[in-house]
């Protein structure tokens, strides 16, 4: 849960603008959004906010080294609590190591169920406020928790439209697969394997065919590389 935020006073973002140093907004303990060489922090003087921060009800995450303000689709692998620099209230939750997706304007976007995004790509992930993505940026399909407090991706199966689908879950374990691909359309062979380090239950773990194109599951007889699997 999170104890009663204290409520900031948000002025618009002028995110366009690239001053050397333009402050947005401020609060009653002279915390405020500045921008400084087209980057933006959060600051109180020469203190610079990092980790999670709640402005105003909405998340916000900061660079733990460089306090830039995030935006965009990040891995965050570690859960941070009250680990920030401001002032309290601090956030009391720990939420998950997963990924985030952040709107240009720095905010965690509650997103759930279905969505078409730009894709997690090397260069289009981890981005600060002020970077630029690749352009045209590719769209992707990707499919968020239906708990709007979890904010984050959907992996394993899902059941749509009368078929079953599967999406990409974090390697954990094992290093060979991208975690880039986490929540996206599998398709082709996938072996649907448990996080644990069980030899025998990896091992033991099924495979599927799934089609594709569609990415919709098979099932039956299916003819594929000269051979007949079932």
């Amino acid at each position: 849960l999170l104890k009663k935020m204290m409520q900031v006073a948000l002025a618009t973002f002028f995110f366009g603008l690239l001053g050397t140093s333009t402050v947005f907004a401020d609060d009653s303990e002279g915390w405020q959004f500045v921008q400084e060489n087209g980057r933006t922090y959060y600051k109180k003087g020469d203190l610079k906010e990092t980790y999670w921060r709640v402005i105003d009800g909405k998340y916000y995450y900061f660079d733990p080294l460089s306090g830039e303000m995030v935006v965009g689709w990040q891995y965050i692998p570690a859960p941070h609590k009250g680990v920030t620099i401001g002032p309290s209230p601090r956030i009391e939750i720990a939420l998950r190591p997963d990924w985030f997706y952040f709107g240009q304007d720095g905010v965690l976007q509650e997103f759930v169920g279905k969505q078409v995004l730009e894709a997690k790509t090397a260069t289009n992930t981890n981005k600060h406020h002020g970077e630029e993505y690749d352009s045209p940026a590719e769209k992707r399909v990707y499919y968020f928790e239906d708990q709007r407090s979890y904010h984050t991706l959907k992996t394993g199966w899902i059941y749509e439209e009368g078929h079953w689908y599967y999406l990409q879950k974090d390697g954990g374990f094992d290093s060979r697969i991208n975690r880039l691909t986490v929540g996206e359309l599998a398709r082709g062979w996938v072996k649907d394997s448990p996080l644990t380090y069980d030899e025998e239950k990896l091992k033991a773990a099924p495979w599927y065919y799934l089609d594709p194109t569609t990415g919709i599951m098979q099932t039956g007889w299916q003819f594929l590389g000269n051979r007949w699997y079932y």
